[in-house]
């Protein structure tokens, strides 16, 4: 009987452990992140690169410009990396699938931006004097 015991242990050993190894691996999440982090700057690449320069748009409020990679992929990592794609949000929780990727539409730069130096914003200061007449 005891070999019969051993036996049956072993083989339950065995299931347990093949259940176990079907879990969840344990980056999947962070994989989910950076892969929706990557497909957002895709998108926003593809939406800036068709235009004739300066290839600049708003994104979150910030002038992005494909023209300055460098400039470009830093703000795109801070603003779209992937740890602004919280999957256990519970603000997220009704999302579909591609729900997160709706923050990666630009916007177009306002045009007085458009006239500006090509380096992105300037400033222009002016003086007004208002002479009061004599009574």
């Amino acid at each position: 009987m005891t070999r019969r015991t051993t036996s049956r242990f072993v083989v339950a050993a065995a299931v347990v452990v093949a259940l176990g190894g079907c879990g969840t691996p344990p980056n999947l999440d962070h994989q989910e992140q950076v892969a929706f982090a990557r497909e957002c700057t895709s998108l926003i690449e593809r939406n800036l690169s068709d235009n004739t320069p300066p290839r600049a748009a708003l994104l979150g409020g910030e002038d992005v410009n494909l023209d300055n990679p460098t400039v470009f992929y830093s703000i795109l990592e801070r603003l779209r990396g992937a740890s602004t794609y919280d999957l256990h949000d519970p603000k997220r929780s009704t999302d579909t699938a591609r729900q997160p990727l709706d923050d990666c539409s630009t916007k177009p730069r306002v045009l007085s931006s458009l006239f500006g130096s090509p380096g992105g914003t300037t400033t222009t200061t002016s003086t007004t004097t208002t002479t009061v007449p004599g009574s």
